[in-house]
């Protein structure tokens, strides 16, 4: 009998009590600066990253591979037979294609890794979204190609305060950096389908309008499928007072999602978004 675990990495910002709820596994993504490591969400926090990232060299890696092989291992001795994994984009992130290398030398469970081409709560979404498909009885095979179907069919939004990480983070162009931070235009950052890369799909001028934009641009995409059933996530960071705004807008605007899941971001994308952001995803859900 197939017992599917479900593996994510830090950047799905799922909160504690969805992990719990759903079983999904998460593995932390490290972060270094002054010689030493951490891993995120253990050692280390947003409000951390926040106190030192303009004084500080910071960089990010993916998750060793000693936590990945001692967790399957601890999947294994429960019961486990089959695993997949969710992880971030691969236009920002090595994380997915290591993870990978990683499983094809582990013999004792059947994996399948999949390229989420989102993070934060665009990947959190993913996770629950297929965790809840598993609750339904779906085989291992099922799932793979729900999984996939879940992140073609994903798409988050996000704004932030100041570019000037993802710039220096390699994350994003130094043309739209200067745009962002000379003219106050706020860029609204998304992930390309095609490469998984963060691209620009709209711009605003000036904060206030921020989550009007947000909530139109989930509404293109339920213009195009209008009749799909769709789950929604939001995320924050250091921003929640606007983020229960935001909330209460998506949730009078389109009454008819599934369910809706919220999330912080953590350590990991904090040093690269900095503290501001407001982000949004839609997920469609397979009938």
């Amino acid at each position: 009998m197939e017992k599917i675990a479900i593996i994510t990495d830090s950047c799905s910002d799922i909160k504690k009590e969805y992990r719990e709820l759903y079983d999904i596994h998460v593995l932390p993504i490290q972060i270094q600066y002054d010689g030493k490591s951490y891993r995120d969400g253990v050692d280390i926090t947003s409000t951390d990253i926040y106190a030192i990232q303009d004084e500080k060299v910071i960089k990010t890696s993916s998750p060793v591979g000693e936590d990945l092989f001692n967790l399957l291992d601890q999947l294994k001795d429960k019961g486990y037979t089959h695993v997949i994994g969710l992880f971030l984009s691969s236009g920002i992130s090595g994380t997915g294609n290591q993870m990978r290398l990683f499983c094809q030398t582990y013999e004792k469970l059947k994996c399948y890794i999949v390229d989420s081409q989102s993070a934060s709560v665009g990947l959190g979404v993913i996770a629950v979204s297929l965790a809840k498909y598993r609750e339904e009885g779906k085989s291992f095979d099922e799932l793979i190609e729900i999984a996939d179907f879940l992140c073609y069919q994903n798409y988050a939004y996000f704004s932030i305060d100041d570019l000037n990480y993802l710039q220096k983070g390699g994350r994003i162009g130094k043309a739209s950096a200067f745009l962002g931070t000379t003219l106050k235009i706020k860029p609204i950052l998304s992930f390309e389908k095609e490469n998984g890369e963060i691209y620009v799909p709209a711009k605003v001028r000036g904060s206030k309008k921020v989550k009007s934009k947000l909530i139109d641009l989930i509404e293109s995409h339920l213009e195009e499928n209008p009749h799909q059933k769709f789950a929604l996530a939001i995320a924050d960071a250091n921003n929640l007072e606007e983020r229960n705004i935001l909330e209460g807008m998506l949730k009078e605007r389109f009454p008819q999602f599934t369910y809706i899941i919220d999330g912080h971001v953590g350590a990991a994308l904090s040093c690269y978004l900095g503290s501001g952001l407001l982000g949004v995803a839609i997920q469609f859900l397979p009938e």
